[in-house]
């Protein structure tokens, strides 16, 4: 308690100690029957009976008096009134204090884009700011893997294939390739794959049947070569002879792979240069064969697992360099943020346009929504009790509400000296 507090109770007790000091003085006759005395007393008195009214006055604004089983009317004032006071609150706040008009005033001097420069310039503000932002992305990555997602890609990227006119684009990419040499790890590749698969036998059963067949072949042309045919797998292996193609195919493929400058490499790239040719120029034939490659691609290819593979290992790296405030991605975001502050900072007109744009919707929510105000002083009303609310009524104005007790004591006082004087002169 402050010594703003005891004002009113020290100007009572003053004006009582005096008077009842005088009173047992005159009793004792120690003080005279002088005037003065007289007047001193009458001051005291009323002083007193003033201090008292007024301490009875304010007492009955918070409590009831004199006791809470015997009361007075007209006491405990705030608890008997707390539904016109309430109403009286809700009124004040809601349609004089944050009235929509009060509000515009005061918004037409507010600069959002200026509160945001300045709020955001701290590091400690844009740290949290890029916190709740890789807090956001790492939500966002932690449902990358859905087969929702994947679905949605796999279907986008198939419509995307099958209405891309590739065909002079793709001719032009193909000429470029071709002059720059870049075909021969595409043929030393492919070499060496069917090379490979030749020298493990991959491709010995597969040459037999064509022997079989081109022998079954040769038999049906006439009675003739049915015989000679019939007379010759007596003395033919197929499986010997498979097995020697096979190896020659396989030492022409290496050496195809080991010669950039090998025959057949030459004639490819040949072949190749002509069918990029034909589609730079738009060759309706070429743009055709490359269509309905691609239409085969698109309605043949696996995307879903493959994308659902590439989504998974995003995640991953995703949520791996949101995890640290380090990481590269972490400081792109924290230098996308400051080079966002730069621009502002630098463009007036997206400042005025952004004020204007907070001015406009703070407004107009509190037109359209303005009795959400009263609404909300009304709930925190009538979430205190009696006691409560008396107490924080009590705690902001009940210090400065001593001051009508000091001035009903100085009053009364003042007044009981001047009424006293007068009956002395009077007399």
């Amino acid at each position: 308690m402050t010594k703003k507090n005891y004002l009113g109770m020290l100007s009572l007790l003053g004006a009582t100690s005096g008077f009842a000091g005088m009173e047992l003085l005159r009793h004792l006759h120690i003080l005279g029957p002088g005037a003065n005395w007289s007047i001193l007393q009458s001051g005291l008195e009323a002083g007193m009976v003033g201090g008292c009214a007024d301490w009875f006055a304010v007492s009955a604004l918070f409590r009831p008096l004199p006791s809470p089983r015997f009361r007075l009317p007209h006491t405990n004032i705030i608890v008997r009134s707390r539904a016109k006071l309430s109403a009286g609150i809700v009124d004040m706040v809601q349609n004089r204090w944050l009235s929509p008009e009060t509000l515009a005033e005061h918004l037409g001097h507010l600069s959002a884009s200026q509160f945001i420069l300045e709020h955001l310039s701290m590091p400690g503000t844009r740290a949290q700011v890029v916190e709740a932002a890789r807090d956001l992305l790492g939500r966002f990555a932690g449902s990358l893997d859905s087969p929702e997602i994947a679905g949605f890609l796999d279907r986008a990227l198939r419509d995307q294939l099958e209405g891309l006119d590739l065909g002079p684009t793709f001719g032009h990419w193909m000429e470029a390739r071709i002059e720059t040499g870049d075909t021969h790890t595409l043929w030393n590749f492919l070499a060496a794959s069917l090379a490979n698969s030749v020298e493990q036998g991959d491709f010995k059963a597969p040459i037999k049947r064509m022997l079989e067949n081109a022998m079954a072949h040769y038999k049906e042309r006439s009675l003739w070569e049915q015989f000679k045919g019939t007379a010759g797998e007596f003395f033919f292996d197929y499986d010997q002879v498979s097995e020697s193609l096979g190896n020659a195919f396989g030492k022409s493929l290496r050496a195809i792979q080991g010669d950039p400058h090998h025959p057949l490499r030459a004639k490819l790239d040949e072949q190749l240069s002509a069918f990029a040719r034909k589609l730079a120029r738009g060759d309706q034939e070429a743009c055709a064969t490359l269509e309905q490659f691609q239409h085969r691609m698109v309605e043949h290819a696996e995307l879903g697992p493959f994308l659902a593979r590439i989504l998974s290992r995003l995640q991953d790296t995703l949520q791996t360099q949101l995890a640290d405030p380090d990481a590269h991605l972490s400081r792109l975001l924290d230098r996308a943020l400051e080079n966002l502050l730069d621009e502002l900072r630098s463009e007036p007109d997206t400042q005025a346009r952004l004020d204007g744009w907070v001015r406009h919707t703070i407004l107009d929510l509190a037109s359209r929504h303005h009795h959400v105000i009263g609404e909300m002083v009304a709930s925190s009303l009538v979430k205190l009790t009696d006691d409560d609310l008396v107490a924080q009524i009590e705690e902001k104005v009940g210090a400065d509400l001593q001051y009508i007790r000091l001035n009903g004591a100085v009053v009364g006082a003042l007044v009981g000296v001047i009424l006293a004087g007068i009956k002395i002169w009077l007399k």
